[in-house]
Order: structure tokens, then sequence, then C-alpha cells
């Protein structure tokens, strides 16, 4: 990369989403500053760059760290090089074009991916223990014992055993539970999986779980993966949990097993349409409980994602390969 007199790092999301003390983000500016003396750090806006009086313009990037990006930023910010995503999805931003305009982007990948494990494993405890019931039991002033199920012996299957899926696997093997997973490409690692399966054999996996959680990303081969014949190939009684993508369910199939008594229960953090609308019939259906995409802890996400934004700095001045490039033939 040719010597400039300035790299310009916009942060260009909301200052209000990262609600840490005030010194602590001080903090993580200066880290990032102190990468290289030529390095300025600030808030800008892309969307309408003429409103914001504070920060750095929107013309002097070189790297945004954002959600969404206009459909305009490379008129807008020209010099832009790279783009560092708030979070794991990263759809929204190669829709803008970034690729054809060589334009970097690396995911957040990682960076929450122990909440959501932990909020994911939360849901499939608080089933099996009939947490809900017994909360229920107690406003009632009713004294009916509702015993639960044991989670060591049983198995969990993970879909996409990612940096959250592998994240989840530990957790259920630290409970004793059998842990198997599908991903698209079996060779690699898994950290805590007993066994891996191909797509090909999502059914099959899915026959042999008491818990299945999605971990997916928003890609063309992960739409509508649980489909109808994908629910019904699950074990009956089972539980489903997704805590990935809103496009990898077809709400009506899970709708369905779940009224059918095929299932024994779901959780969705995530919807196909956000924010889930109030007449939406998903907030009503028995047996499944919602939550409006906030598995994920916000103080733990901006402190990885400002150690992950630090480490690719260094290397984007340093002309190597960035941590969690996206490949965008794959999405991911």
């Amino acid at each position: 990369m040719a010597l400039k007199d300035e790299i310009v790092v916009g942060l260009a999301y909301p200052a209000a989403w990262d609600r840490r003390p005030p010194g602590t983000i001080a903090r993580d500016v200066r880290a990032l500053e102190a990468v290289d003396r030529r390095v300025v750090v600030g808030h800008c806006s892309l969307a309408r760059p003429s409103s914001q009086p504070a920060g750095v313009a929107a013309a002097r990037l070189d790297v945004a760290v954002a959600l969404t990006l206009p459909p305009d930023v490379t008129r807008i910010a020209p010099r832009l090089r790279w783009v560092q995503s708030l979070g794991a999805d990263v759809g929204r931003l190669l829709s803008g074009g970034l690729a054809e305009a060589g334009i970097r982007v690396t995911s957040g990948s990682g960076v929450n991916a122990v909440a959501v494990a932990e909020f994911a494993f939360a849901r499939v405890l608080a089933h099996f223990k009939r947490f809900d019931e017994l909360a229920l039991l107690q406003r009632e002033h009713h004294w009916s014992p509702r015993h639960g199920t044991q989670l060591s012996g049983r198995t969990l299957g993970i879909l996409g055993p990612g940096a959250i899926g592998s994240e989840l696997a530990l957790r259920a093997r630290a409970f004793g539970m059998r842990v198997t997973a599908v991903r698209r490409r079996t060779g690699l690692p898994s950290p805590g999986v007993d066994r891996v399966f191909g797509l090909p054999d999502l059914h099959a996996m899915l026959a042999e779980c008491h818990a299945v959680v999605a971990c997916l990303p928003d890609t063309a081969g992960t739409v509508d993966a649980m489909d109808a014949a994908a629910f019904a190939a699950m074990r009956p009684g089972s539980f489903f949990c997704n805590v990935g993508r809103g496009t990898a369910v077809v709400e009506e199939a899970l709708v369905a097993a779940l009224r059918a008594g095929h299932l024994g229960g779901a959780a969705i953090d995530v919807a196909r349409g956000e924010p889930l609308a109030a007449d939406s019939p998903l907030w009503d259906v028995p047996g499944l409980a919602v939550s409006p995409h906030c598995a994920t802890a916000a103080d733990a996400h901006f402190e990885g994602l400002y150690g992950l934004l630090r480490e690719n700095l260094v290397r984007f001045l340093d002309g190597r390969p960035l941590i969690n490039e996206v490949d965008p033939a794959l999405g991911y």
C-alpha cells in the first residue's frame, strides 16, 4: 500500500449504538490511532454527509466501519478501500457493489459469538427444564411439580458451526451433550463437535437431534434451509432455535410443525422481516419464544469489534490478509 499523509477510519454508525462508557470508547479510538501516526479516526455520516457537523468527512474515508451503506457510497467516499462490518451479516454491504469497485469487506463474525451462544443455550436449557411453565405456576400460586429433562446424553445439532456454533458446541459438551453439526465444507475444524454432516445429509442429522440451533449466515445456499421437509425430518418433540438469519427458516413451516405438535417448542431471535410487525401471527404461536434480535451483548460486541478492527487495521497497513475477509462469490 502506497504511503499517504493520512489514513482515515470513519465510524459510520450511530454513536448511540455503542452504549459503553465514553472513556472506554475514547480508549478504543486512541488504540486505533496508535497503530500508525497517519491514522485518523472519527464518526461520520454516509447517509447524509452534509448533516454531520463533527467527525470526519465521507470524502476523506479510506476505511468505514458500518452495518449498511448508501447505494452511491463510491461517489460519496471515492477513497474508500475497505469496509469493516459491525456484524456477521454482510449481505446489505455486498449488495452495494463494493466488490465491483474493488473495495474489500470484512465481517464481524465472532465478535459476539460467546454472547449469542450463551443466549441460544439458555433457550435450550429453559425449554428442557420447563422454566416457562414453572414461572406460570408461580404467578398462579399453584404448587404442581413440572419435572424437566436431563440434557446430559442428549444430542444437540448445530446448523453452521462457525464462530457462534463452535462456542455453542463447547457449552453443550460441558453439559454432557453429544454434538453434531451440518456445514458446507466438512473438512474444516469444528471444535467440540462429535460428528460433522454435509449439507446433503441435513435431514439425517436432524433426525438424530433432541435440539437444533441454526447459526447460519444469509447466503443463497442457506435460504429456506429449514423448510417443511426439514422440520418433518426432525425428531418428534424436539426443540428448534434460530439465532442466525431469518431467511434460513420458512416461518409457515415452523408454525405448522409447532401447531401439529411435531416440535416440542421453538425460539427465534431473528425473523424474515425485521422488525417483526405487531400483527404478525408469530407472536402468538403456542410453544414459540420470540425475541427481537437481541441475543448479543452490546458491550461485549463492541469490545470484540474494536479488537478485531485494530488487528485488521495493522494488517491493512502492512498489506497482509485481513481477518474475516469476505469472498463475494460465497457471501461470507
